[in-house]
């Protein structure tokens, strides 16, 4: 045998045939190397990675941005609402003229206009020598009052010369600080609309505070009289120089609180 048949035999043993134990081994592949194989294959490249981190960014600068906006819209949204809020009673006032106000807010009655703030009704009048308008503090407005009835007749010119009112009550009485509302409402009023001086008095003296007060009742001084009563019914009694306003408890605010408004000529 020649060199060169020797090697082509060499050669020819040299390639690879399949023999059945090479299937055999085929066929017994590990299911988990597979499993394994194919989480190799679905790991994200470099690439898809950096692209999904991109989304996310992208997501959190648009959420950011529609944040930052709406801030913005509700700052400037309450701005202007805060712009069309009411400040001072005089706004209150033209906004009732204006008919924008709820009638518990504010309601005009008789000319005059009648304004909620602060639990306060407030009406402006003139004092008594026209110079100056001013707001007025009230418990109760006139649709509060209608019910309360007014008798009697004053004496309207000693009532304007005098710069004096004895104010009176019986300091005997239950519930007083029903009675020194009402009479802190009436001086407040009397002092700046009718520019008088309010004399605190008692209707007897049998308490240690009355000592040193003045005695008055409607008819111990021809001087202005006004006389806190409680008495179960509300009411506004005019008696030449005396004016009487009784109630009960909340009803004597409103008894004054009606007095003040027929001073002010607003209800008859």
């Amino acid at each position: 045998m020649s060199f060169l048949e020797e090697r082509k035999i060499k050669k020819f043993e040299d390639f690879p045939i399949s023999k059945p134990e090479d299937f055999e081994e085929i066929k017994e592949i590990n299911p988990e190397d597979i499993k394994e194989e194919q989480k190799i294959k679905d790991f994200p490249t470099s690439k898809s990675k950096d692209f999904e981190e991109k989304k996310i960014s992208d997501w959190i600068l648009i959420i950011s941005v529609v944040i930052v906006l709406l801030i913005l819209a509700f700052i400037i949204s309450l701005k202007f609402l805060q712009k069309e809020q009411p400040k001072t009673i005089d706004d209150l006032h033209r906004l009732n003229l204006e008919g924008k106000l709820k009638p518990e807010q504010g309601y005009v009655y008789n000319g005059y206009s009648f304004v909620f703030a602060n639990g306060l009704w407030y009406t402006q009048v003139q004092n008594s020598g026209g110079t100056n308008l001013f707001n007025i503090p009230l418990h109760y407005a006139p649709n509060d009052l209608v019910d309360i009835a007014v008798e009697g007749v004053l004496n309207a010119t000693l009532f304007n010369s005098s710069r004096i009112i004895y104010i009176t009550f019986d300091p005997l009485g239950s519930n007083l600080q029903y009675v020194a509302l009402a009479i802190g409402e009436f001086d407040q009023s009397i002092t700046t609309a009718f520019n008088k001086l309010p004399i605190a008095a008692c209707d007897r003296n049998e308490t240690k505070a009355c000592e040193t007060r003045p005695i008055i009742t409607c008819n111990s001084t021809k001087m202005p009289v006004l006389y806190a009563q409680q008495k179960p019914e509300p009411k506004v009694i005019f008696d030449d120089n005396c004016i009487i306003v009784q109630g009960e408890m909340q009803d004597i605010v409103r008894a004054i609180d009606r007095l003040l408004l027929k001073l002010y000529s607003i209800m008859p």
